[in-house]
């Protein structure tokens, strides 16, 4: 079988606490921040931009804004902040 990593507190109701931890320090985070910026994709292909940002920056990402431009196409926007 193949073993699929938990989503924190999705079986017994408890919240994983490193997960917490990284909440916590994301919303009290004060450190400069960068934004970047994809270029448009289709909104079909938001969750791969998505899913590349994330794995480009890591646990830098602050927030994550898409936004809808001209023609059906979205960009992807990912604030950093420092690590």
């Amino acid at each position: 079988m193949h073993s699929r990593r938990k989503t924190p507190g999705e079986n017994d109701g408890s919240p994983d606490p490193e997960y917490t931890q990284t909440l916590r320090q994301a919303a009290t985070d004060t450190s400069s921040s960068e934004e970047i910026s994809t270029s448009p994709v289709p909104l079909y292909l938001v969750p791969q931009a998505v899913a590349a940002e994330i794995r480009r920056h890591g646990r830098a990402v602050r927030e994550i804004h898409i936004r809808r431009t001209r023609h059906h196409q979205y960009t992807v926007e990912v604030e950093r902040g420092r690590v």
